[in-house]
């Protein structure tokens, strides 16, 4: 972009342009007002004015004063084509890098051939970038050539970096505090060119040009205290632009490129020669790029521009993923404190920040997070144990508490990640890391359900989300997966850790709360969550837990029983809640499917546990070889089931009455019909007289008050409803 002072000389010879235009149209009208034969006065011709407001207006009705003919104004530079940005923007700076290149190269040559001398390639090395940096001083005021003057100044910093740091870790006759003293030098140069031309371009060029140079000179056996150093001093030159520009493109890539030139060291060399040293001069970075986003709004105590989210966490991440492996081959012992000093350090700034700058509530809150994960972070570092999976349910929670309050979705999609690596780790990977000894009583069992809170707080935190924080979601979806996601966590818990028929319980009872907050809410979320819960919770009855149900079944009325019956009826409850809960009527058929679920279920759990309990003395009597009794015994098993299920399908008919539900009613004469089957077919043929009277005059009865109550209601006309 063009400087703001040639913007402004462009404006200014615009605005003559058109005073002078109009001077000449208000002449021209004058003329035709004294006659065709008078001829305009001339202008008289004199200095151009000094500014654009320099002459004062005219008194009304007064002759307008005569204005020096200005030249036409300047075409607008304007944006650049593709042919403009080929050939002046991006020539230079490949034409700037290459220069780098070449002068590294004649360095490595001359090194290696003994041409010259070190001191005159240093100082040669210097000259050049002297002569650079001052002829891009010298073009900064021509605007014909804004392009090559931001490349040779940030080439000559380049080349002054470049020489600097090949008398240093090279060629070994510069010390190491003048080395970094003169790289200081040259830092405050290129800062202060960057902000006087106002060209992001030239710090750029610079910064590039400094981390090129470690690269270009690489040693076999990188000093590890050098490039440390070397990078302290370099990324210097950000920390003082960013106390009068904002550019976080350039704080981003000074970040990036000092990361890269130290990753491969931490690789190949984890346990530090030096930790001691390693460690300040990494805290050195910390803090400084800690400071980077923050320090011209601290300093002009208002907001310039949004915190750069993605500097913050990867400052962070970074550093304290680079101490951890230090420490780890080092100081086991002061991982946890270190962490805890790093969230005291973040809660510290934070609260001085927001002192500070009171109209930046967002960044403050960033900070804050921070030190949430941190402090969590220290937990199991300290302790051992599953902690680290509520770190990130933390981090989760806190980026999207954070999320409203910014314009970058980084946030988040960050969030999401994080929840999403909590929740992976609660169904995989903790259940095998730290298996529970004591069921329920646990730390992991403890750990987990914070995550479900941590799921639902953050699902009721997403509330506050917008559209362009979730690019092709809606917020109400993405709340609705939130709640759906900590559902699903609380009853695998349910399911997994109690033992006994506790599991069941605690299934119905989740079953039943999501069932009310569903009708409470009418929201998406619960609608899904409910049925997709009754779905396990019929699995864990009617599969998991039949074992306990044979156990059980010598008793007529056990404890599995009574649990079966209790999920049915609370399906029941929670299916009649749905359908008045339901957004649209397709939506409502999700409860009937789940109350006439519960129905059957029902009918199947208590003719299981019939046939059960009847099983369990005709296996007696075998095994006594009493076959009568045994005989008997089936026979009474077949007469119950029959009177079972008449009772059942009169009462289906009864509620299918009272609720005005002609489905209901349809499914009690399906039943009637079944069992009149069963009678007329298996026990007609297979029982004694005896129990065929019980369960004849049961099935006959029993229809015919049926048939008396449908009698009743078709005279009243409710029948049809």
């Amino acid at each position: 972009m063009a400087s703001l002072e040639e913007r402004i000389a462009e404006l200014e010879a615009q605005v003559r342009g058109l005073l002078y235009r109009m001077w000449t149209l208000e002449e021209g009208a004058g003329t035709d007002r004294e006659g065709p034969g008078a001829a305009p006065p001339k202008p008289t011709p004199g200095p151009p004015s000094a500014g654009v407001f320099a002459r004062p207006p005219a008194p009304i009705g007064a002759a307008p004063p005569p204005l020096p003919p200005a030249p036409s104004p300047a075409p607008p530079s304007g944006p650049l084509d593709l042919e403009q940005r080929i050939g002046a923007r991006w020539t230079t700076w490949v034409g700037i890098i290459a220069i780098l290149f070449a002068v590294s190269f004649f360095l490595r040559w001359a090194f290696e051939n003994n041409l010259i001398g070190p001191e005159v390639r240093v100082i040669m090395g210097l000259l050049a970038g002297v002569v650079l940096l001052a002829g891009g001083l010298l073009l900064h005021r021509r605007e014909d050539l804004p392009h090559l003057s931001e490349g040779l100044a940030g080439g000559g910093l380049g080349v002054l970096y470049l020489s600097l740091y090949a008398a240093y870790a090279l060629y070994h006759f510069a010390g190491v505090v003048s080395a970094f003293a003169a790289m200081f030098v040259v830092t405050v140069a290129g800062a202060a060119v960057a902000v006087a031309t106002s060209r992001q371009i030239t710090a750029v060029l610079t910064l590039l040009g400094g981390l090129l140079t470690p690269v270009l000179l690489a040693q076999e056996r990188p000093n590890e205290r050098a490039l440390l150093g070397y990078l302290v001093v370099l990324d210097l030159l950000v920390l003082s632009i960013a106390f009068f520009k904002s550019w976080p493109a350039l704080n981003r890539l000074a970040w990036a490129g000092t990361a890269i030139l130290f990753l491969p060291v931490l690789l190949d060399f984890p346990a530090a020669p030096h930790p001691p040293t390693r460690l300040v001069l990494l805290s050195a970075l910390f803090l400084l790029f800690l400071a980077v986003p923050l320090v011209r709004e601290w300093t002009e105590r208002r907001r310039w521009v949004e915190i750069d989210l993605a500097l913050v966490v990867a400052n962070g991440a970074g550093y304290f993923w680079a101490v951890y492996v230090t420490l780890e081959r080092w100081w086991l012992a002061a991982e946890a404190p270190y962490a805890l000093a790093l969230a005291v350090l973040y809660a510290i700034l934070a609260a001085l920040y927001g002192e500070r700058v009171a109209d930046d509530d967002p960044t403050g809150d960033i900070h804050l997070g921070v030190a949430i994960v941190f402090l969590t972070l220290a937990i199991p570092l300290g302790l051992d144990g599953p902690w680290i999976t509520l770190a990130w349910a933390a981090q989760g929670v806190m980026l999207l508490m954070v999320g409203p309050r910014v314009t970058t979705p980084v946030a988040v999609w960050g969030g999401l990640a994080g929840l999403l690596l909590a929740t992976f780790r609660v169904l995989v990977v903790d259940p095998s890391w730290h298996p529970a000894l004591v069921p329920v009583w646990n730390l992991s069992f403890l750990v987990h359900l914070l995550v479900v809170v941590a799921l639902a707080w953050a699902g009721v935190a997403a509330g506050a989300l917008g559209r362009r924080h979730l690019w092709l979601l809606r917020p109400e979806g993405f709340q609705s997966l939130l709640w759906i996601l900590s559902s699903v966590v609380l009853g695998v818990l349910f399911w997994r850790e109690p033992t006994g028929l506790w599991p069941a319980r605690l299934l119905i009872a989740e079953v039943l709360a999501l069932g009310a907050l569903a009708w409470l809410s009418r929201g998406l979320a619960f609608f899904i969550a409910t049925p997709l819960l009754a779905g396990v919770l019929l699995a864990r009855l009617l599969i998991h837990d039949d074992h306990l149900a044979r156990a059980a079944a010598a008793s007529l009325v056990n404890g599995p029983l009574v649990t079966r019956v209790a999920g049915c009826a609370a399906l029941a409850v929670v299916a009649g809640w749905l359908r008045r809960a339901a957004p649209t009527a397709e939506a409502a058929k999700v409860g009937r499917a789940l109350s006439a679920a519960a129905g059957v279920v029902l009918l199947y759990v208590l003719s299981l546990g019939w046939v059960r309990y009847e099983d369990v003395g005709a296996a007696a009597a075998r095994a006594a070889r009493r076959w009568d009794l045994a005989r008997e015994i089936e026979w009474r098993t077949q007469v119950g089931l029959s009177a079972l299920w008449t009772l059942y399908a009169a009462a289906a008919l009864a509620w299918g009455f009272i609720r005005s539900a002609p489905v209901v009613r349809y499914a009690a004469l399906g039943l009637f019909g079944l069992t009149i089957v069963k009678v007329f077919v298996v026990d007609l043929s297979t029982i004694s007289t005896l129990y065929r009277i019980v369960s004849f005059l049961i099935l006959g009865l029993v229809l015919l008050a049926v048939s008396f109550v449908y009698q009743k209601l078709r005279r009243r006309g409710q029948v049809s409803q």
